[in-house]
């Protein structure tokens, strides 16, 4: 089953993989996230991997991105041929690596992507998939001051931002992103500029009430924390509750 065309608008609420395997990937894929996003750049994903878990959240209908570990073609051409629906390109400073990240997405005329009909070749119909999706990520000082000239790209189809390097590259705290107004300046000094270029622009959230506190500041699509953070936080939670004195 072929995934429905992703879109990063609406407050669209995508889902996050950091661990490898078709069977977790499956299992967010059927919760009914807009899109999941499988992390290849943080998370334990290698090449390996990425098919199965592609193919599984093709399974569910559920469209796929793919954070590739840096700006660099064959990354994201092994990516896109292996069947993402976009990529998320990390460390994102300038027009020319912006530009860059929308020719490897590409085929010429267009770009500049190697052609190879793999997996993207197979379908049965004959139908033409669509271009892939390609965001950038702004989490540096330096993406921050030189966003105006990236948005003015041809082919960046969103803009995504790294909520915690942001932080530690202007000198905060990680914790500045719960709601240190600085930060919240900072962020905003973001989403203005993409507002007024009709950009979508999202955001990796630690939590719901992270999706909320963003998107009243102005981000309109968003990603929850990984399967491993929900793990994670639920295992302690049922074992904390499990001790004695605790009531279930």
């Amino acid at each position: 089953m072929d995934a429905p065309a992703l879109r990063l608008d609406a407050h669209a609420v995508g889902g996050w993989l950091a661990l490898p395997g078709s069977a977790s990937a499956e299992l967010m894929g059927s919760v009914g996230f807009d899109f999941v996003c499988v992390d290849q750049q943080h998370g334990l994903i290698g090449d390996d991997a990425l098919l199965p878990m592609l193919q599984a959240l093709a399974a569910t209908g559920t469209p796929a991105l793919v954070r590739v570990t840096r700006n660099e073609p064959a990354a994201i051409g092994r990516a896109l041929d292996r069947g993402a629906a976009g990529v998320v390109v990390p460390l994102v400073d300038s027009p020319e690596e912006a530009d860059g990240a929308v020719a490897a997405c590409h085929h010429p005329p267009r770009g500049a992507r190697s052609y190879g009909p793999t997996r993207t070749a197979w379908d049965a119909t004959g139908q033409q998939r669509p271009d892939p999706l390609c965001v950038v990520m702004v989490e540096t000082t330096a993406a921050v001051a030189a966003l105006p000239r990236i948005l003015e790209v041809d082919g960046i189809d969103a803009i995504f931002i790294g909520p915690s390097d942001l932080a530690l590259g202007a000198g905060m705290p990680l914790e500045a992103q719960h709601g240190d107004p600085v930060y919240d300046e900072l962020l905003t000094s973001i989403v203005e500029p993409c507002r007024m270029h009709g950009m979508p622009v999202g955001i990796y959230c630690a939590s719901a009430g992270h999706v909320h506190r963003f998107r009243a500041l102005g981000c309109t699509f968003f990603a929850l924390m990984s399967e491993a953070s929900m793990l994670h936080a639920a295992a302690s939670e049922h074992l904390a509750r499990s001790r004695p004195g605790r009531v279930g």
